[in-house]
């Protein structure tokens, strides 16, 4: 063999081997890469699947919900608590107007699930046979809103859902339980809002597998299939193959309400699903040709594609190392363009994905930064009141000598106690309102009047002093929690004395506009720059301050203040000319009209009276501490650790005053309460929970364990005096 045949044979060898080598990591990065592609597309659409049905059952949730809230605000209608369903008609008869989806409502025996009243029965008229008594009796067994099964109506003829809510009056057995039944068109309603595609199957059944809605719609009275039933026994948010009655092949997920019982399912069509597998299968196809061309056309493109196969082949370890990939003149032979138009567009996509990298590795940092600097605000702010706390200690050390310290010392524990329970209290918040967990306790109030009860609270405490406050407060309703009304009203003005110097004006407007009451806290302080603007109600984000941060705080109030009117159905906006120019904040809510005028409040026991007072609390420094204040108020108090040696203590003494803190080492103070509570001598006692667990839903379950009232730790001496002048 000549040696120009030894180098044709050794160049086609080589040819082959570097095609091999070029094409071979690119071909499997393309099969991989693709295979990672259909299966993230497919988990995608998997997850887009259940995001839509969690959305659907939530939905349903929330339109349940708030008819066992309207449920339950009716439930506390005087006549239902005194047994006279006669007299409740009328209060009915406006609830059932004022809720559009209700088609009845209904009143039965909580010991029989018999019916006592039935608003579509003419007053006289003997009532039927219960309407699924079991769920009657379950709702007064738990004591808690029931969802009923679907009932093919009563009076109006059409598919019902029914909702149950116990007439609760006081700790007495539930003699009797509200009803209403829901239109089911409403959920269909809801379905259709979703606007799934036409070819998906959507459905929606109740606990016992009634089905409440399908879409496609099915025939009546048609069962809902071997296939549904199987996923349905299955664990909840699962995603399974499955076939629908018309015989077409589905994925489907299925969401299962914690609330209800309800079970949503969403079916789609297999197709939609694996779509894209045609194409992945086709580009695999695609890619095998080329390469075996390529190997063909290597014996007869030897000279001419020996030299851009080399220099591809000296490129491709870029496309690894993430480099920018330089390729060589690919020549006449459109294999090899194709094979360079491969190589750039892979190392565009991975260049593109270190830049994400990059983005994301830059925003990891941010948030590490923003974290440490939080911190070291909270270690600041925590820090002052601390350092002021330990100062006073020692202070009081030296009390016996310099009896004009403990003046110097209480006015130190009277500023820093409240601002370090502010802190506390504003992380605790803010966890709860972002992570959803508040339960607003609404009704009727007059936003004018909450407005100056907590400036007087402002003013009583001094902090007004040396600003010029001025009101203009006309007269709305608004349909609110009162508590969470004055978080939003405390904070606006915490965020305008802070920003604003001595001598300036803060003008409070309140004032109806349109169907919305408008609450305005605007201030000549030191305003917003545009970026501060558009992040005012970021967690964390405050105006610029000195090193000395002498107003304090976390940049929490605005976040909490912002959340919790949009729970309300409301919003905050804030508005600044520029630096130096004041801001001006807006709280827009929904109006109500004007309620009937409520009844006149008890004025309560007049004060300075001695009481006697049983402190029961298992921290030796809390309960030595508030007794000895009492007796200094010149009250007589005694002092206990343990929940059962307090409730032996209190039939022994018979006090006017038991002060009982709910995290006791043996029984727990809602026991507490309830022993108390099931004694005739001690019946009668006035019992207050006091405790550090201060949330709304704490006070719920403190009344509702035999509590007169809820105080959160730590009790002022305000608090203190005006407890005890009311016992």
């Amino acid at each position: 063999m000549t040696l120009a045949a030894t180098d044709s044979v050794y160049l086609r060898t080589r040819l082959r081997i570097l095609i091999l080598v070029t094409l071979l990591p690119v071909a499997g990065m393309g099969v991989i890469g693709t295979w990672l592609l259909l299966q993230r597309e497919t988990e995608a659409v998997k997850a887009g699947t259940w995001e839509r049905a969690r959305a659907m059952s939530t939905a349903i949730d929330a339109e349940l919900q708030a008819s066992i809230a309207a449920l339950q605000l009716l439930a506390g209608s005087p006549a239902l608590a005194a047994g006279d369903v006669a007299s409740f008609r009328p209060e009915a008869e406006r609830a059932l107007k004022q809720r559009a989806q209700w088609l009845n409502v209904l009143v039965s025996d909580a010991a029989t699930g018999a019916l006592r009243f039935n608003l579509r029965a003419p007053p006289g008229e003997a009532l039927k046979a219960p309407i699924d008594p079991a769920s009657v009796l379950l709702a007064a067994s738990r004591r808690q809103p029931v969802v009923g099964r679907l009932i093919n109506g009563d009076a109006v003829r059409r598919k019902q859902v029914v909702v149950r809510v116990p007439v609760i009056v006081d700790a007495r057995p539930v003699a009797l339980v509200l009803s209403a039944t829901l239109d089911a068109a409403v959920i269909e309603r809801l379905v259709v809002a979703q606007q799934f595609p036409e070819d998906w199957a959507v459905a929606v059944l109740d606990p016992s597998h009634q089905l409440i809605v399908r879409r496609p719609q099915l025939p009546e009275g048609a069962d809902i299939g071997e296939s549904l039933r199987r996923a349905l026994a299955a664990p909840p948010q699962g995603w399974e193959q499955g076939t629908l009655r018309d015989g077409r092949k589905v994925y489907r997920t299925v969401q299962r309400s914690a609330v209800t019982g309800w079970t949503v399912a969403v079916a789609v069509p297999k197709a939609v699903v694996e779509e894209s597998l045609f194409y992945v299968r086709l580009l695999w196809l695609v890619s095998g040709l080329v390469v075996a061309l390529c190997l063909g056309l290597a014996w007869w493109l030897a000279k001419g594609v020996g030299r851009p196969i080399a220099a591809l082949a000296d490129a491709a370890p870029a496309l690894g190392r993430g480099e920018p990939l330089v390729l060589p003149d690919a020549g006449s032979l459109e294999e090899v363009r194709q094979l360079c138009a491969a190589l750039q567009q892979a190392s565009a996509r991975l260049q593109q994905r270190d830049a994400d990298h990059a983005v994301a590795d830059a925003a990891l940092r941010a948030a590490g930064r923003a974290k440490d600097e939080f911190l070291a605000m909270l270690g600041h702010e925590l820090r002052n009141p601390l350092s002021s706390l330990s100062n006073a200690a020692a202070l009081l050390q030296q009390a016996p000598a310099r009896p004009e310290l403990v003046a110097r010392v209480a006015g130190v524990l009277s500023r820093q106690v409240p601002q370090m329970t502010r802190l506390v209290d504003d992380l605790l918040e803010v966890g709860r309102v972002t992570a959803g967990k508040i339960t607003l306790l609404q009704q009727p109030l007059e936003l004018a009047g909450q407005v100056r009860e907590t400036l007087a609270a402002f003013e009583a405490n001094g902090r007004l002093a040396g600003h010029v406050v001025t009101q203009d407060l006309q007269p709305v309703w608004v349909q609110a929690d009162g508590a969470r009304l004055e978080q939003i009203i405390a904070n606006l003005m915490d965020n305008a004395l802070k920003y604003t110097p001595p001598g300036r004006r803060i003008a409070v407007t309140v004032r109806p506009e349109g169907a919305q009451a408008l609450l305005q806290v605007a201030d000549d302080g030191q305003g917003m720059s545009p970026e501060l603007l558009r992040s005012a109600f970021d967690l964390f984000v405050q105006g610029e301050r000195g090193p000395s941060r002498e107003s304090g705080g976390l940049g929490l109030g605005l976040t909490l203040a912002q959340r919790l009117a949009q729970l309300h159905g409301g919003q905050i906006t804030a508005a600044s000319a520029g630096v130096g120019q004041g801001s001006t904040f807006s709280v827009r809510l929904p109006v109500i009209d004007t309620p009937a005028t409520p009844a006149a409040d008890d004025p309560g026991a007049a004060p300075g009276a001695a009481r006697s007072v049983l402190v029961v609390e298992d921290n030796v420094d809390a309960g030595e501490s508030l007794v000895a204040l009492l007796e200094l108020l010149g009250h007589r108090a005694e002092w206990t650790d343990l929940g059962e040696r307090g409730v032996q203590r209190a039939a022994d003494l018979q006090p006017d005053l038991v002060l009982v803190d709910v995290g006791l080492p043996d029984i727990d103070g809602y026991e507490v309460a309830r022993r108390l509570r099931a004694q005739p001598a001690t019946q009668a006692l006035r019992l207050v929970a006091l405790t550090g667990y201060g949330t709304p839903e704490d006070r719920q379950r403190a009344l509702a364990a035999g509590f007169n009232d809820h105080l959160a730790k730590p009790i002022g001496l305000p608090e203190l005096e005006a407890l005890l002048a009311r016992t």
